[in-house]
């Protein structure tokens, strides 16, 4: 999938919950959970969206932008990042369509670029 722009990620699994945020670049957006115990805030912030619950690590995967394609990694969480049911190698990239299923714990969301206006 192209990375340009704003992306919206749909939670399948929260009511269809839907929310944009700005294309990764190199460094990435970090998806996780808020904690108080150490103040982490992860970019893409999954906390109002049951992750606790769901088993999303506080620093559970990051999107990046390899060569204009968004991929995923993830970042060797407990209960592991999914596409389309299978289960992604900590700290490897994996491009993504849209449409695939990413389970990040047990949230399952689908990320697609908007278009540019």
């Amino acid at each position: 999938m192209k990375s340009k722009g704003k992306l919206a990620i749909h939670i399948n699994n929260f009511g269809g919950a839907t929310f944009v945020v700005t294309a990764p670049d190199v460094e990435g957006r970090i998806i996780g959970r808020s904690g108080n115990q150490d103040g982490f805030m992860p970019d893409i912030d999954l906390n109002d969206y049951g992750a606790r619950e769901a088993g999303v690590s506080r620093r559970h995967a990051v999107l990046v932008n390899y060569g204009g394609d968004v991929h995923i990694i993830d970042l060797d969480s407990v209960n592991g990042t999914f596409i389309n049911g299978e289960r992604l190698m900590p700290n490897q990239p994996y491009r993504f369509d849209q449409g695939d299923q990413i389970s990040i714990g047990n949230l399952v969301l689908q990320i697609e670029p908007l278009a540019e206006k």
